[in-house]
């Protein structure tokens, strides 16, 4: 994925039942385009010391994967970050780059994150832990 700064980052695609270790990570919850559609919606970026549990903990009734999965989201990004201010300065640039309407105070209409290539995508599991 390409930044608003244009800087590229290595997200990995996986599928929402991925089941994943408590890697430092950033993540996304992503709507990914239909067709030959070239846009995906970033719906909500965190950032996590422990993913695996994190995304257990956005579970929770009204949390962000409710929030998103009302408005289509169907793939999680991740980039995996050991060190925590490298995270929080990346999830900052990519709430900057596509306003998520999921995090809080951002537009409904926002997120629209172009693709290097027409789905389908290949869906990765290199943090996943089964």
């Amino acid at each position: 994925m390409t930044s608003h700064r244009g800087r590229q980052y290595p997200v990995e695609l996986f599928t929402p039942d991925t089941v994943f270790t408590d890697t430092g990570a950033v993540y996304l919850y992503l709507r990914m385009p239909e067709g030959r559609s070239v846009q995906a919606q970033v719906l909500y970026v965190g950032e996590t010391e422990a993913l695996g549990r994190q995304l257990l903990h956005d579970r929770r009734p009204g949390g962000p994967w409710d929030r998103a999965e009302a408005k289509g989201f169907d793939t999680i990004g991740g980039l995996a970050l050991a060190r925590p201010e490298d995270r929080a300065m990346i999830a900052r640039e990519f709430i900057h780059s596509w306003h998520p309407p999921c995090n809080d105070g951002h537009g409904a209409l926002a997120g629209l994150v172009g693709l290097a290539a027409p789905a389908p995508f290949q869906m990765k599991r290199a943090m996943g832990g089964k």
